[in-house]
């Protein structure tokens, strides 16, 4: 796979982010998050470089910096060193520092969110239906053609359920098992929630209480390395089921 050297069609920026007040005040701020998300759309990390970035939006290596830690304090962004450990240590922690990476950060991923609406600055809320692009998948694309069927059957977005939804929060309440036994923080990726938004609605709500039930199991035992993958994994062959016993069943 080749470099990704940035966005070449558009760059793809929520309109919750295009009009918070305070990036506003420093509109390249915005623009350098639409990089961002164009990029964690293709490589789910974001690597260029801050004096990559400074010649792209025609700025200083230090606006560029001034920017992200703007855009970290919002929640958008998560910046991580990428280190090694040094070859004649002072001390076992001894790291040499090769660079930076970014990830998303909590309040970018909640933008993600199928139907949730994100207010970012005070009395500003933008609906949206997501903000990252489905990768090229299998499950993929059978979630790509139930929703352009759903949608246009019905011409607008079906309407959530309750019960639906208070599954979908039990989810991550036991997703977040993870965080105490392994010492991280347990986020999904942007393909994952898509996937978990759209399979939730596809599935009969007594095969979502029975992988409900066993995703409990086995996060308590610390049986699931991968909860998010594990859970789409075992959300997919519950639908799997529910269709081979609705053709059994015709």
């Amino acid at each position: 796979m080749s470099e990704f050297k940035g966005a070449k069609a558009f760059l793809m920026i929520p309109p919750s982010i295009s009009r918070d007040k305070e990036l506003l005040k420093k509109p390249k701020s915005i623009i350098l998050m639409g990089e961002i998300i164009s990029m964690l759309n293709v490589t789910g990390d974001f690597h260029m470089s801050n004096k990559t970035l400074a010649n792209i939006l025609d700025a200083s290596v230090q606006s560029v910096n001034d920017w992200l830690n703007l855009l970290e304090q919002k929640g958008l962004i998560v910046r991580e060193q990428i280190t090694v450990p040094a070859k004649n240590p002072k001390s076992e922690k001894s790291k040499i520092i090769l660079g930076r990476k970014i990830k998303a950060g909590p309040n970018l991923v909640k933008l993600s969110l199928l139907g949730w609406t994100s207010p970012l600055d005070e009395g500003s809320k933008a609906e949206l239906s997501g903000v990252v692009k489905h990768t090229l998948h299998k499950y993929n694309n059978l979630i790509d053609h139930d929703n352009r069927t759903s949608n246009s059957s019905s011409g607008r977005r079906r309407e959530e359920d309750p019960e639906r939804e208070q599954i979908y929060k039990h989810f991550f309440q036991i997703a977040r098992m993870n965080d105490g036994m392994k010492d991280k923080t347990t986020t999904p990726t942007y393909d994952e929630i898509k996937q978990l938004r759209s399979l939730l609605y596809r599935i009969n709500i007594d095969t979502l209480n029975a992988v409900v039930s066993k995703f409990d199991m086995k996060m308590q035992w610390n049986m699931v390395n991968d909860p998010f993958a594990y859970l789409l994994k075992m959300l997919r062959d519950g639908l799997a089921i529910d269709k081979d016993s609705e053709s059994w069943g015709k």
